[in-house]
């Protein structure tokens, strides 16, 4: 037993390890080190560039630290010393380099060479920070520039651009040795550059500025016969200068060097900016193996130790083809975005605040209508955009719009018991042959009508489009819009003391004469003679499709005379389906309400996510998904249940018999916390 205890523990560590390995971050380690950034003072006098390093200003200024080999941790540590310092002012950002070199030389005497043939020291710059449009600068120890412009990087097919010359640059070398003469010794030569703002400005706007971040890195190419190795100031984690995302940030203080210090803060979350580029390598690995990119981000499998250090409610969204992707990561807390494409190009860009709406459902008997009036002005105040009354009253919906809110009158669909008088043929009849007009299902008011019968789609067009013209109505919200319950929530089987773990005849509908026989005429099959009616396709899509009918019947009349129209919907369009043959997704309205009452079927809120998530991608951006929540089920994880309904794609949320006015408060909080404004 010991041993087999050991095996399968072995193999439980085992699978962490392997997971932990497999993850992007493990991955790409070596290309997500955290680079360093270097605060940039102001000069303190007028720098002479004759590659001394000698002015006060240098004397004050902080090193780098000494130069790394360029794929990172892991590989030797250069033989020789390199390290750089950086000033600016008004005109000109200053860089100095001391290039520590036993045996100087350098046989390169023209411009536009390329310099790194000789051991060289090299400047990256991308003043905008985005990948795009950055500049190299190369020197030997003899002062030989070659200097030039990239549009990308060559990963990404970038081009690069000779011809470009730094107008204005000034650049000097001191060598403490002999030049070119490997029999002494020599100690070390130094650079000294002065390069021109105004030579780095696009659009002729001078990135250099205090407050602003720059990206920056530098090389040292040193060979030693054949090959070269590569000392850099930030290891990019390969032998490939030109990542741009890898180098340096380079922050300009506004104080001048040796008075004061600032502290280096990054410009962004690092975190975000670290998955964003672990899925651009996944990208380009993919693209390089298959001529393909991942398409979703779920296509990227991404672990806890990928996403844990996110903000809240961050989302992340790709969109790909097999020639290009832009990858998106949002945080609603800074109202900003988060973006890559397959050329390496990044941006953060401001967003607009999210706009949502938010509703009540509340009977138009729960205030007399001066209580509605102190209530409606409590809803406005804390983030509710409408009212979807049971009922009406004109004096309640004139004071709910002249509150600022929007008045919905919601009532029954197929729910009416007011036609027994009138129709007793149009109600549903079940597999037993029993009608819901004297034998109804559950509870005595589930008078629920056939959707097949002639007259039922009309009749109902017409009673919504009476009520969608009644003074200061909005619009009509449908409920019950379906059959009666086949399997009932499982929090209620106690109530009924049924246990619906198959379906059973009794509240199985709609077996009436219309139905058998439009049934039998479009397939040649008796519903009553199907052996499973639970599993036969046609069967279940023919009763789909009468709700549907009905709903699309109503639509058009609703939509004709210019109204909006819901409806409170089961959670989740395949739940619907199973538990009261309501085919949601395939409607035309324009809002939904997932009635997702987590506690009816003993789910937590992450249930609640999951539900506005199928919701959301089946309407597919045809309609809102307002998220229906039981205000006693989530008062325990009122805040989580919010952000599961919210990060995953609701448009607001609609609160049940609630909530109270200290939620009502905390609902407010909560909406100017996650920064979002309601619609007006």
């Amino acid at each position: 037993m010991r041993q087999k205890i050991l095996l399968l523990l072995f193999c439980f560590v085992a699978t962490l390890t392997a997971d932990a390995q497999n993850n992007l971050f493990s991955k790409y380690e070596r290309m997500l080190t955290l680079p360093d950034g270097y605060v940039c003072y102001r000069t303190a006098e007028k720098m002479k560039i004759d590659g001394k390093l000698d002015e006060p200003s240098w004397q004050k200024a902080a090193s780098t630290a000494s130069f790394a080999d360029i794929s990172g941790k892991g590989f030797p540590t250069p033989k020789q010393e390199t390290h750089a310092k950086m000033l600016w002012d008004d005109n000109y950002l200053y860089i100095g380099a001391t290039v520590h070199e036993t045996d100087i030389k350098a046989l390169l005497t023209k411009r536009d060479t390329i310099i790194y043939y000789d051991n060289d020291f090299e400047v990256f710059l991308n003043p905008a920070g985005d990948g795009r449009n950055y500049f190299e600068f190369e020197t030997n120890a003899r002062g030989v520039l070659f200097d030039l412009t990239l549009d990308k990087p060559y990963r990404s097919g970038g081009n690069f651009f000779i011809p470009w010359n730094c107008a204005g640059i000034k650049l000097a070398v001191y060598r403490d040795g002999t030049l070119n003469n490997s029999k002494d010794k020599d100690s070390m030569w130094t650079v000294e550059m002065a390069i021109p703002a105004k030579s780095l400005a696009w659009n002729f706007n001078s990135p250099l500025a205090a407050g602003k971040t720059w990206r920056i890195n530098f090389s040292r190419v040193e060979w030693s016969g054949k090959n070269a190795d590569n000392w850099v100031w930030i290891p990019t984690g390969k032998v490939d200068m030109h990542m741009p995302e890898r180098w340096g940030y380079l922050y300009f203080s506004n104080k001048q060097v040796g008075t004061a210090t600032e502290q280096f803060h990054y410009p962004y979350n690092m975190a975000v900016y670290k998955l964003l580029w672990s899925m651009f390598y996944a990208q380009q690995d993919k693209h390089q193996k298959d001529n393909n990119y991942l398409r979703t981000a779920k296509d990227f499998f991404l672990t806890e130790a990928e996403t844990k250090d996110l903000p809240k409610g961050a989302t992340i969204k790709v969109n790909a083809t097999a020639d290009n992707y832009d990858i998106a990561i949002t945080i609603p807390e800074d109202k900003v975005e988060y973006t890559v494409n397959q050329d390496g190009k990044f941006a953060i860009e401001k967003i607009a605040p999210r706009i949502v709406k938010n509703f009540v459902w509340v009977g138009i008997g729960k205030y007399k209508p001066e209580e509605f009036k102190t209530w409606f002005k409590l809803l406005k105040d804390c983030g509710i955009s409408g009212v979807m009354f049971e009922g009406y009253n004109e004096e309640v919906y004139k004071y709910c719009h002249e509150a600022g809110l929007e008045a919905h009158y919601w009532k029954w669909t197929m729910n009416r018991a007011e036609v027994r008088d009138i129709h007793p043929d149009w109600f549903a009849v079940n597999r037993k042959g029993e009608s819901c007009y004297d034998k109804p299902a559950y509870v005595d008011y589930y008078r629920f009508l056939c959707p097949n019968h002639e007259g039922v789609a009309e009749y109902l067009a017409n009673d919504y489009v009476k009520i969608a013209n009644l003074p200061y109505v909005d619009g009509v919200h449908l409920d019950y819009v379906r059959f009666p319950d086949v399997v009932l929530p499982v929090s209620l089987w106690k109530n009924y003391g049924i246990e619906q773990t198959q379906e059973l005849p009794q509240y199985d509908y709609c077996y009436c004469d219309v139905c058998r026989a439009k049934f039998k005429a479009l397939t040649g099959k008796d519903p009553m003679d199907i052996p499973y009616p639970m599993e036969d396709q046609s069967w279940l899509n023919f009763r789909y499709d009468g709700i549907t009918k009905v709903v699309d019947a109503i639509t058009k009349a609703i939509k004709a005379d210019g109204k909006t129209i819901s409806a409170a919907v089961f959670p989740g369009p395949s739940m619907a389906k199973k538990m009261v043959r309501q085919d949601w997704g395939n409607w035309s309205l324009d809002a939904y309400y997932p009635m997702i009452y987590n506690g009816f079927y003993y789910e937590g809120p992450e249930w609640i996510g999951r539900s506005v998530k199928e919701s959301v991608q089946t309407v597919n951006g045809r309609a809102k998904i307002y998220a229906g929540l039981m205000f006693n089920d989530i008062k325990n994880d009122f805040e989580k249940a919010l952000d599961e309904a919210y990060d995953n794609g609701a448009s607001g949320v609609s609160f049940f018999d609630g909530p109270n006015e200290e939620y009502l408060h905390k609902f407010k909080e909560y909406l100017d916390k996650r920064g979002f404004q309601v619609a007006k």
